[in-house]
C-alpha cells in the first residue's frame, strides 16, 4: 500500500483469528512511514464501514465483507483523499478502487513535470537543482491539484508458518500539468508517470511466521512501470527510448503487537531494506547501486465498532 499504496496494510491485522468476523465492523488503518531512496515522510490512512457477505467457518472463507469508506494520505509534498470501495469474496483474496482528490503543495521540490517522456531527467539531484531555481523560473517545481483512480488487487495465501502474498495497484492520475507538459515524476510511487496514461506498482513477498504469528520475516520483490503513448511524447520523440519498468528486492520484517480480535488499537512495527535492480536513477546514474531503498513504519489497525 500499495501502492503502496506504496504499501497496503497487513491483511492479518484486521482480521479475526478465533471465528468469524461480525456483520458489522468499523475499522481502519493508518501507515506512518519514513523512507530513504527516495525520501518520504508519509501517513496513509483508511477508515471503512464493512458488512459481512456470509457467514463460514473455514479459514479460507470466513474473513468476507463489502466495505465503503475514505482514504486520506498526507506528506510534506501532497495531500489526497477520496472514497474507497472494496469487495473481499474470501479471506484469501481482496478487490478495491479509491478515487483521490490531490493537492500538490509546491514544497520539497514537488510536482516537477516535463515536455516529453523520452529524455527526461528526474534524478535526485537534478530535481533538487530545479528546487533551488528561482520562483520566476518555468523549470522550477510547482503546486498543483488533480485526480488519481486506483484499482488494487491483493492475495494472500498461507501454508503453515509460510505465507504468500501478491499486492497489485493501477492508476490513472489527471493532474494540471505546467502548460506544454505531458509526464510527471510521483515521487510516491518513484515513476516518470503520463498524465492521463496508466502505470502499475505491485509487491510480493514470502514470509515466514512464529510467535504465533506476530514474528514475520521474508523477502519482498517491488516492481513498477508507467505505460506511455503518443500523448506523452514530445513532437519528434516518437520511437525514442523512455523509462522501462522498475525492480528491487530484499528483505522485510514485521512484528504485531497482538490483541483480541475486535480491539481498538493494534500496532505492527514494519522495515524494509531493498537493493535496486533496475531504475534510471538508482543504479549507479545519480545514486550508487549499494545504497538501498530503506522504509520504517507502524501500521495501526482497530475495530471502531
Amino acid at each position: 500500500m500499495l501502492a503502496a499504496s506504496l504499501f497496503p496494510s497487513l491483511a492479518a491485522a484486521q482480521t479475526y483469528r478465533d471465528g468469524p468476523p461480525p456483520q458489522h465492523r468499523v475499522v481502519y488503518r493508518d501507515l506512518s512511514l519514513f523512507r530513504l531512496n527516495p525520501i518520504g515522510l508519509i501517513t496513509d490512512a483508511k477508515i471503512t464501514y464493512r458488512y459481512r457477505l456470509y457467514e463460514h467457518q473455514s479459514l479460507a472463507l470466513r474473513d468476507n465483507f463489502l466495505a465503503v469508506g475514505l482514504a486520506p494520505s498526507l506528506s510534506g509534498a501532497f495531500a489526497r483523499i477520496g472514497p474507497t470501495v472494496e469487495i473481499q469474496p474470501a479471506t484469501f483474496l481482496q478487490l478495491w478502487a479509491t478515487y483521490e482528490l490531490v493537492s500538490w503543495f509546491g514544497a520539497f521540490n514537488f510536482l516537477q513535470s516535463f515536455p516529453s517522456a523520452a529524455g527526461a531527467s528526474y534524478a535526485d539531484s537534478e530535481l533538487a537543482r530545479r528546487g533551488d531555481l528561482p520562483s520566476s523560473d518555468p523549470a522550477k517545481n510547482y503546486s498543483s491539484t488533480g485526480t488519481q483512480l486506483l484499482l488494487g488487487a491483493n492475495l494472500q495465501l498461507k501454508f503453515g508458518p509460510i505465507a504468500a502474498r501478491n499486492l497489485l495497484r493501477l492508476g490513472r492520475p489527471d493532474y494540471k500539468l505546467r502548460e506544454g507538459d505531458r509526464v510527471f515524476y510521483d515521487i510516491y510511487y518513484d515513476l516518470l508517470t503520463g498524465d492521463r496514461g496508466w502505470f502499475y506498482a505491485n509487491d510480493v513477498d514470502v514470509l515466514h511466521q512464529s510467535y504465533g504469528n506476530q514474528l514475520s520475516l521474508g523477502l519482498r520483490w517491488s516492481t513498477a512501470r508507467s505505460f506511455y503513448n503518443d500523448s506523452h511524447l514530445a513532437p519528434g520523440d516518437a520511437g525514442k527510448a523512455v523509462p522501462g519498468a522498475i525492480h528491487r528486492i530484499g528483505p522485510i520484517a514485521a512484528w504485531t503487537f497482538k490483541k483480541p480480535d475486535g480491539a481498538r488499537f493494534e500496532p505492527t512495527a514494519l522495515a524494509i531494506v531493498n537493493w535496486w535492480l533496475k531504475s534510471p536513477t538508482r543504479t549507479g546514474q545519480d545514486v550508487s547501486q549499494a545504497f538501498p531503498y530503506l522504509l520504517f513504519a507502524i501500521n495501526m489497525t482497530g475495530d471502531l465498532l
